[in-house]
């Protein structure tokens, strides 16, 4: 118990930290300006956004209003540049929409491509009319999520194949994606990830899961060498 409550503080002192550091930069402010205001050294505020220290209440209402921010910003864990990003795609979604459906279309015709299949036979396999499916892929029409899944079942693809992966709602759709896969981890692993400090073992592992085997087998030799 004391262990997950250990775990609760230091998940939420980093939060905290983003979003003060989050909030200062929104505002204009400087950490100097925030120490002053605390009357604390720079080094003791900037343990305040490492997350590795909390501020005292008083500290963070008195933040709050030099930020501009309601206090209860700082219980959640939406930074500001989030939000605004958020306003942002909102004004884009026609744009947006347009734009997937035409990348959907590009890629439904080069997955039927790649699967040796014409509109005509896709349209007997799925029973959808060949010219909706033309218009699909000119990206003149868009499907209904069970058409759409059908017609790529057809092709031996899945919905996943048209998942947006580089625009904003695919960048956050790959986020949370990432972050259930996160928590899915063992408490001990999570942990250690965490770790600004482990930060190197986890560069030094990415690295050599890209090496060739040929290399690796070098690398091993040489340390056995060293060993012996």
């Amino acid at each position: 118990m004391a262990s997950d409550v250990q775990e609760f503080l230091t998940v939420r002192n980093r939060i905290l930290g983003v979003l003060l550091r989050d909030a200062r930069v929104s505002s204009g402010k400087t950490v100097a300006d925030c120490a002053t205001l605390l009357r604390v050294d720079e080094a003791a505020y900037h343990a305040f956004e490492a997350g590795t220290v909390s501020p005292s209440l008083p500290q963070l209402e008195v933040l709050a209003y030099f930020f501009n921010v309601p206090i209860n910003h700082f219980w959640g864990s939406q930074t500001r540049a989030v939000a605004r990003r958020e306003e942002e795609i909102k004004a884009s979604v026609p744009n947006i929409l347009l734009l997937r459906q035409r990348i959907i279309g590009i890629t439904l015709q080069s997955l039927r491509g790649e699967a040796g299949v014409s509109i005509d036979e896709l349209a007997e396999k799925t029973g959808l009319p060949a010219n909706r499916i033309e218009a699909v892929e000119r990206g003149a029409e868009t499907l209904p999520i069970n058409e759409l899944e059908a017609l790529v079942r057809s092709l031996h693809a899945s919905l996943d194949d048209l998942i947006d992966p580089h625009g904003p709602v695919g960048s956050w759709l790959q986020l949370q994606g990432e972050l259930e896969t996160f928590s899915k981890l063992p408490t001990e692993l999570r942990e250690f990830i965490s770790k600004p400090i482990n930060q190197v073992y986890l560069e030094l592992a990415k690295n050599l899961s890209e090496m060739p085997a040929s290399r690796l087998r070098t690398i091993a030799e040489s340390i056995l060498d060293i060993t012996y």
